[in-house]
Order: C-alpha cells, then sequence, then structure tokens
C-alpha cells in the first residue's frame, strides 16, 4: 500500500501521537505504520484551514508518485492532504491522475472516509480503508457482481459497526465501516428484544466461544462513539460502544509463573477445542470447568448432537489448575468460571459505570452460546436483579443483522464559537449533510419518505482538546437552535464530568448527521423442539456444594410458565443457569426473564 501526502507530512503515521501502548511500560513499541516509510510519497501542496489553496497542486509530483508506487506493485493507494476536510479539490484531482496511471489500483481519499481534523487519526483510518479495499472491498464487490448475475433481485445489504446496515456498494467502497460489526449486530438485537419487553436501559452481554462482547443501551437506543482502533491503529468512524474481552467457552485456564490463575485471553477455539470435545484439545477452559461442575450435560450437548467427554474434562481441569494451586477439582472448575465472570463483569462495569450509568438499574440481556450460563452470576456481582434470555440467544447476533436499520452517517469538522455563529449558516451546512444522507439512501432505492434523519454536534468548551456529541433539537429552528445546542452541552458536560461553565465560550467542533431508513418490527415463532422429559440433575455450586438442579427444555419452561432456582434450562444453542435465589419467567417467544430477590 501507498500514501501520498502533503509535502513535510509523511511521517505523521510513524510520530502518532503521544499516547504510548502501555502508560508505564517504555520498552513497549508502538504498532508498525501500516505503510513503510519507502511508499509514504510527499505532494508539493497546501490547502489553509479555511480552504483557501496556499500552494497549487503539484500534478507533476502525483505522476511522479504514481510511478513509484507501479514499479513497487502497490494494490492500493491512500491520499491525505492538509485540510482536505475543509476543500477537497486537490485530494479528488490526485485521484484522477493516480487512477490514469494505476489503472486497477484502488484510490483512498481521506475527505470521503474521515472529513474530521486531527491528521493522524485522520490519516490512520484513510490508510486502514485503504489496505481493507483489495482485500474486503474487493471479496464484496465479488459477491455483488455474482448475486446480480445470478438474478438475485434482493439488493445485498451488510451490517455496519455503527449498528446499521449498508449497500454492497457503499460497503465494497468503505470497508473500514465493516469492523466490528458483528458485535455492533448483537448490541442491536439485544436493544430490540428488551425494547419489545418494556426494558429501555439495559447491558447487553455475548458470549461465545473466546470473547464476550458487552455493550449499553441508553432509552432503546444502542451507545455510540466515535473513535476507535484496530491493532493499535486509531479510526475514526461513528460505532456501536462494544468493548471485548478475552473470555469465552474455549478460554484456557492455567496457572502462571507466579502462582496465580489465568484465564483467557489465549482460546482453545474449536479445533481442536476444550478437551472435552475429545478432538486433542488437552488445555483447560471454560467449557470443561462447566463439564466437571455438571452444568453441562456430555449427552444432552447441542441438543444431543454432540457428546462431551467429561474423563477429559477433568483430567485437563485437575492438571492444568487443581494440582498446581493444590485445590480440589470441583473447587479448581469452580475458581476458572468465577475468573472469568470477574473479567466479563469489569467489562460490564467499564460501558456502565464509566459512561455514568448504575447498572443496578439495568437489566442484562444475555445471548451467545456461553451467555445465558454466566449471566445470573455476574448480574449477582453487578448487584443487578434482571436478566433477560433471548429464545435463541446462540443465533442472537444474526437476528440483529435482520432488524438493523438502513443507515448513513456523514459528518465534517466545522470549527465555529457559537458566540459568532449565524443560525443561517449552520443550518446550511446540517441541511447539505442531509440531502446527502438522503441522496445515498435514495440510490439504495429507498422512498425518501422512509427516512428519518438526526444531526448531532461535537462541542466544547474553548481551549479543551476534547469534545462532547450532543443531540440538535430537531424542532428549534434560527438562534434557538444554537441556544438549544448550548444547554444540552452544559447539561452533558455536568453529567459526564461533575461540572459545567455556562460562563465559558462553546465551540462548536463538528457537524454530524444521521440518515436512517426504518425496517419494520420483527417477530419470532418459535420452533418446536424434540419432546423430551423434565429432569434433575446435581451441579456443584460454590458454598453448597452438589445441589440438585430441575432441568427442562425450552419448551417445557413455556408449559410450566416458570422455573424457581436452582435449575437449568437446554436448548439446541445454549444453557440457561438458573442459580439458587432467582426465577426465569418464561414470557413469550421473544424471550425470558430471570429475576433476583434481593
Amino acid at each position: 500500500m501507498g500514501l501520498l501526502t502533503t509535502a513535510g507530512f509523511k511521517d505523521v503515521l510513524a510520530i502518532g501521537t503521544q499516547l504510548r501502548p502501555s502508560l508505564y511500560d517504555m520498552q513497549k513499541p508502538k504498532p508498525a505504520p501500516l505503510v513503510p516509510a519507502e511508499l509514504r510519497l510527499e505532494v508539493d501542496e497546501r490547502i489553509g484551514p479555511q480552504g483557501e489553496v496556499i500552494r497549487p497542486l503539484s500534478e507533476e509530483d502525483v505522476e511522479r508518485a504514481a510511478r513509484t508506487f507501479a514499479e513497487a506493485g502497490v494494490e492500493a493507494v491512500a491520499v491525505a492532504f492538509l485540510f482536505s476536510f475543509v476543500d477537497p479539490r486537490h485530494e479528488e484531482r490526485a485521484a484522477e491522475l493516480l487512477e490514469q496511471h494505476l489503472p486497477g489500483v484502488p484510490v483512498t481519499l481521506s475527505s470521503r472516509v474521515a472529513p474530521e481534523f486531527r491528521e493522524y487519526q485522520r490519516t490512520s483510518t484513510t490508510t486502514i480503508n485503504a489496505s481493507l479495499l483489495p482485500l474486503a472491498g474487493a471479496y464484496v464487490q465479488r459477491l455483488n457482481d455474482a448475486l446480480t448475475e445470478k438474478g438475485v433481485r434482493a439488493p445485498l445489504h451488510l451490517m455496519q459497526s455503527n449498528g446499521g446496515v449498508t449497500t454492497g456498494q457503499t460497503a465494497a467502497e468503505l470497508p473500514v465501516g465493516l469492523i466490528a460489526s458483528g458485535p455492533a449486530a448483537g448490541v442491536i438485537s439485544g436493544a430490540r428484544i428488551a425494547s419489545a419487553l418494556g426494558s429501555e436501559d439495559v447491558l447487553t452481554f455475548d458470549m461465545g466461544g473466546t470473547t464476550a462482547d458487552v455493550g449499553l443501551v441508553i432509552g432503546g437506543q444502542a451507545q455510540l462513539r466515535y473513535t476507535g482502533e484496530v491493532e493499535g491503529h486509531p479510526v475514526n468512524l461513528p460505532q456501536i460502544d462494544v468493548l471485548s474481552v478475552g473470555a469465552g467457552g474455549g478460554s484456557i485456564a492455567r496457572v502462571d509463573e507466579f502462582g496465580s490463575l489465568r484465564v483467557g485471553p489465549e482460546s482453545a477455539g474449536a479445533d481442536p477445542g476444550p478437551a472435552a470435545y475429545g478432538a486433542g484439545g488437552e488445555d483447560a477452559t471454560v467449557t470443561d470447568a462447566h463439564v466437571v461442575l455438571g452444568t453441562l450435560d456430555p449427552e444432552r450437548f447441542l441438543g444431543g448432537r454432540m457428546s462431551l467427554d467429561p474423563d477429559a474434562a477433568a483430567r485437563a481441569v485437575e492438571r492444568a489448575v487443581a494440582k498446581p494451586l493444590g485445590i480440589r477439582l470441583e473447587e479448581a472448575a469452580q475458581s476458572i468460571l468465577r475468573l472469568a465472570n470477574a473479567t466479563m463483569a469489569g467489562a460490564l462495569r467499564v460501558v456502565s459505570v464509566a459512561r455514568g450509568h448504575d447498572p443496578r438499574r439495568l437489566a442484562l440481556v444475555a445471548f451467545g452460546g456461553a451467555g445465558p450460563m454466566h449471566a445470573c452470576a455476574i448480574a449477582e456481582e453487578l448487584d443487578m436483579t434482571r436478566v433477560i434470555v433471548p429464545r435463541y440467544p446462540g443465533v442472537a447476533s444474526a437476528l440483529g443483522l435482520l432488524v438493523s436499520d438502513l443507515r448513513h452517517d456523514l459528518r465534517r469538522t466545522w470549527l465555529r464559537l457559537t458566540a459568532d455563529l449565524d443560525p443561517a449558516e449552520l443550518e446550511a451546512a446540517l441541511a447539505e449533510l442531509e440531502r446527502e444522507g438522503r441522496d445515498v439512501l435514495a440510490r439504495a432505492g429507498l422512498d425518501d419518505g422512509q427516512v428519518v434523519v438526526n444531526h448531532e454536534l461535537d462541542m466544547r468548551y474553548r481551549g479543551q482538546a476534547y469534545e462532547l456529541t450532543v443531540p440538535l433539537d430537531g424542532d428549534a429552528r434560527g438562534a434557538g437552535l444554537v441556544e438549544a445546542a448550548e444547554r444540552a452541552f452544559h447539561e452533558l458536560h455536568e453529567r459526564t464530568y461533575g461540572h459545567a461553565q455556562p460562563v465559558e465560550e462553546v465551540e462548536i467542533v463538528t457537524l454530524r448527521t444521521h440518515a436512517t431508513a426504518k425496517i419494520g418490527a420483527a417477530s419470532w415463532t418459535a420452533k418446536p423442539g424434540p419432546a423430551a422429559e423434565e429432569a434433575t440433575r446435581e451441579v456443584w455450586v460454590a458454598g453448597h456444594g452438589r445441589l440438585s438442579h430441575r432441568v427442562l427444555t425450552r419448551e417445557q419452561l413455556a408449559e410450566v410458565g416458570t422455573l424457581e432456582g436452582p435449575g437449568l434450562v437446554e436448548q439446541d444453542d445454549t444453557t440457561v443457569v438458573v442459580p439458587p435465589g432467582w426465577t426465569l419467567r418464561h414470557v413469550d417467544d421473544t424471550a425470558a426473564i430471570a429475576e433476583r430477590s434481593r
């Protein structure tokens, strides 16, 4: 990959910021730039902060760079010129020249990918998108073309990290928007399911085989962030605020050289998988701990389609944890689960407490194949009293794809002091972004009447180096629009940081527009499972030893209505653990709710 940039700025990727991967480790290097130094080339050009042309674009420099890229065999080129987010003309002309001299090589412009200030983050986001174009972008384009050739008339849509879907064409051009789209779909699914049950404020908890992904939903809306990173490289794009930690069913448990138990982030994966799978895996995992304790029935795993090896699970936990720590086998297995739960509870605290929300007033939506096994224990650790378990937890993220709205996000850095602002200028800038958003969705074949547009402003006190994103009042106009934005900013600053300074000058930094085409409400009908007899099973529980658990299928739960803990609900894609003191109640085909008495 090659990078074309303004003369004097080719080392922006290497310099980065003062932030370090590990604050107290002076020896740990920063991630290497995605573009090597010899392919970061400069062009004589300069646009000023107001869009004025200080130095015209040197087309000879662009053509010379194109020849260098051709000789090096680059597969993609990123273009990031100074202040192109104010005036993109130089970048657009450079793209025309590059396409003439490098036919077939995709070119990414920062003015289209990340039209915002902060040079390093903008350049990083642009290069990441460029690096994905030959891979993900080309794949999506081939898929789109193949569907058309086969006569598939339904348009191709792909999930984005912002919580909405986009067209195949847009995804092929901006594959950076697909990063972390799977976990984002899970949060959308959790929000929709919880909302259907009357819970608008929830934490989502998606535990699979390798990671646990957690998110926050307030007022029925998944919370967004506008900065993130991939392998240490910043990405400035709207994305669902999902935090992932290395705790899943396949997370490996071990005792380190200091005699401390560790669980994850390494995973046994699906092949060979946990020792209990009997496929050659020898590491002790979270799944093996569940088999040892009796949570998982070796004969009814995956609805009986796969049997587990309890002896192999016991040997792995004994060898890896029990013997090194000098404790009983069951205590070792329980310790594995407690540590995994502590890791996941810590992640949930980050997305709730650290964002100013008390988890005790929220419900926990648990999904993923392993989520319902851990949800009630994690809820207890956070002093939460309500857990929502979807009807099909193992495919909840896939269901989230089906209920995600079509969405296109736009933003533009627009530095103005509110005191000096002409409201008509702000309204005109927002109207321009709205037109662009509606045009994108119109090209996707959507009627304008389906589109809902919302605006936000990134604002700060003059002199601050960070911003808060404030939603705009859709009904306010003129001076009232600016005044309402200022009030909302002061209130948000107070909630976020504990103080506000209404006497200070307020600055608008970035305009944000979200154009969304709402889809209809989804409904699911549960498929009846095979008939099964109600059973009991002994499960080892900390503080109680072996306890008899009532075991139901999800269909049986629907028939009896409630299950008092201790109990288990077994289904094809998960096992729901109902500890002592909890009651699981069937609601409908959408979900069941577990509640704890204080």
